[in-house]
C-alpha cells in the first residue's frame, strides 16, 4: 500500500486479509466458471468483496437477475450454492438476504417507501460499497449503473441546486439510513437471539460496519471534492449527471480501506489520525484470524464483558478507531469538517 510506504509502517493482517482476499478469489472464480451470464451475475459481498478475508469468513452472495424471466435462474443459483458448499466455503448466514436471488427491478425502482424494505435496502447499499462481481459482470455492472443514475438524477438539489457544494444528498441520506438501520438491528438481533453472538457483532459494528458507512459518505464527498472539473462543469452548466455517475462509479470499485486511504492521502491528514485508523483496523482483522478469540466473543455474555480481556481489546481498538474517524471528520481538514456538519447532521 501507498500509505504504508508514505508512514514508513507495516499493518501485517490487512496486508494478509488482502493476499488471503485475492487467493479466495481466484478459487472462487474457478468453482463457479460457466453458472453466471449476461443477464446473471454472481455478486459477493461482505469480507472477500472488503479483499479482509480471514480464517473464518463466509461468502455472502447473490445471483443478481437484471433480465427477462428465465426458469433457469433458479437452478444456476442452486447451482451456485452446491458449488461453493463442495468446494468447503462457509455458507452466508441464516437472515435470507444472501445465498439466493436478486431482481434488479426492486434495487432499481423501490428506492424508499414502503416497498423498500431492509433487505432491498441492505442489498442495493452493499451493491455500491462493497460488491464483486464472478464470472460475467455483466448485469453486476448494469445494475450498479442504473442505482447510480436513479440517485443522481432524481437528486434535484444535486442536479439543478444552486449549492457551491455539489454532495448527492438522495444517495448520501440512504447511507445514513443503512447505517442507522444497522444499529437498531444490532440491538433487535441481541434480544431475538438471546445475545447469542453478542461479542462478535459488537466488535463488527464498531469496526468493518462503521468503516462501511464511513466510506460511504466520502464516496459522496468525492463527488465535491475529488471529481474531475468535467463532470463538475456538466453539471453545473447542463444539468448532466452522466460523467459524475461516471466518477462514482469508478470510484466504488475501490474497497472501504482503499477509500479511506484515498482520502487520507489526497488531503494529506495527520500522521497521528492515520496511524489510529489503519493500526486499530489492523488489531481488528487479526483479533478475526484469531479463532479462538472469535469464538470467545460469540460465547461472551453480556455481563461479563466489564471484566472480560478480549472484549477490552475490543474497546481499546474501537476507541481509537472512532477517535481517528473523528479527527478525520471534524478536524484534520476544514473542507472535509464543512460537508460533513453541512450534509451529515441535518
Amino acid at each position: 500500500m501507498l500509505l504504508q510506504a508514505r508512514l514508513g509502517e507495516e499493518w501485517p493482517a490487512i496486508n494478509r486479509a488482502r493476499t488471503r482476499a485475492g487467493q479466495t478469489g481466484k478459487k472462487l472464480e474457478e468453482t463457479v466458471k460457466g453458472l453466471s451470464s449476461s443477464d446473471a451475475s454472481i455478486v459477493v459481498f461482505g469480507s472477500l468483496a472488503r479483499a479482509e478475508w480471514t480464517s473464518k469468513s463466509d461468502v455472502d452472495w447473490t445471483m443478481l437477475i437484471d433480465g427477462q424471466a428465465d426458469p433457469q435462474h433458479l437452478e444456476m443459483a442452486q447451482n451456485v450454492a452446491a458449488r461453493l458448499k463442495k468446494a468447503k466455503f462457509a455458507e452466508p448466514g441464516t437472515t435470507g438476504i444472501f445465498g439466493n436471488m436478486t431482481f434488479s427491478h426492486d434495487l432499481v425502482q423501490k428506492i424508499g417507501g414502503r416497498e423498500d424494505t431492509n433487505e432491498n435496502t441492505t442489498r442495493r447499499v452493499l451493491l455500491l460499497q462493497e460488491s464483486a462481481a464472478f464470472g460475467k459482470p455483466d448485469a453486476h455492472e448494469r445494475v450498479l449503473r442504473l442505482i447510480l443514475s436513479r440517485y443522481l438524477n432524481d437528486d434535484w438539489g444535486f442536479k439543478y441546486g444552486r449549492l457551491p457544494m455539489k454532495v448527492p444528498r438522495f444517495l448520501l441520506n440512504d447511507i445514513v439510513r443503512y447505517w442507522r438501520t444497522l444499529t437498531v438491528d444490532f440491538v433487535e438481533k441481541q434480544r431475538g437471539q438471546a445475545g447469542h453472538g453478542w461479542g462478535l457483532r459488537n466488535a463488527k459494528l464498531r469496526m468493518s460496519r462503521k468503516l462501511i458507512f464511513s466510506s460511504g459518505m466520502l464516496s459522496c464527498f468525492s463527488c465535491e471534492m475529488l471529481s474531475t472539473s468535467k463532470a463538475r462543469r456538466e453539471l453545473v452548466d447542463k444539468h448532466s449527471t452522466v460523467p459524475m455517475e461516471e466518477h462514482l462509479r469508478n470510484f466504488i470499485r475501490n474497497t472501504p480501506l482503499e477509500i479511506l486511504a484515498t482520502f487520507v492521502l489526497e488531503l494529506k491528514i495527520r500522521p497521528k489520525t492515520t496511524m489510529k485508523l489503519f493500526s486499530s483496523y489492523n488489531s481488528f482483522l487479526a483479533l478475526l484470524n484469531n479463532e479462538g478469540k472469535r469464538n470467545h466473543l460469540k460465547k461472551l455474555r453480556p455481563e461479563d464483558i466489564r471484566s472480560d480481556k478480549v472484549f477490552n481489546e475490543v474497546r481499546k481498538f474501537g476507541r481509537d478507531f472512532q477517535d481517528g474517524l473523528t479527527a478525520l471528520f471534524f478536524q484534520d481538514n476544514e473542507q472535509l469538517r464543512r460537508l460533513t456538519i453541512f450534509y451529515g447532521m441535518f
